[in-house]
């Protein structure tokens, strides 16, 4: 998964000022922590969504994204974590 999935879930449930850059830092932190890792060499891939327009801002939607591996089982707890991070 992406971090452009979770950036959209916090977009879409809240009104949350942070900054796509802050928090991407903040979900890999969360998820590394957690025994995830980056797949791609780390290198951002583009987003599956309009590439420029009026949803994409560093405050709206990610353009490209690091996508991770990891286990699953931890998706009910990172939602909870992404709640906070809406705050």
């Amino acid at each position: 998964m992406g971090n452009d999935e979770f950036i959209l879930y916090i977009r879409k449930t809240s009104d949350c000022e942070k900054t796509n850059d802050h928090l991407g830092r903040e979900i890999w932190k969360w998820l590394r922590d957690r025994g995830a890792h980056k797949l791609f060499n780390e290198k951002p891939q583009p987003c599956y969504w309009e590439s420029i327009g009026q949803s994409i801002d560093e405050k709206k939607l990610p353009k490209d994204a690091t996508q991770f591996e990891f286990d699953r089982v931890l998706l009910p707890e990172l939602y909870n974590f992404l709640d906070i991070l809406k705050n």
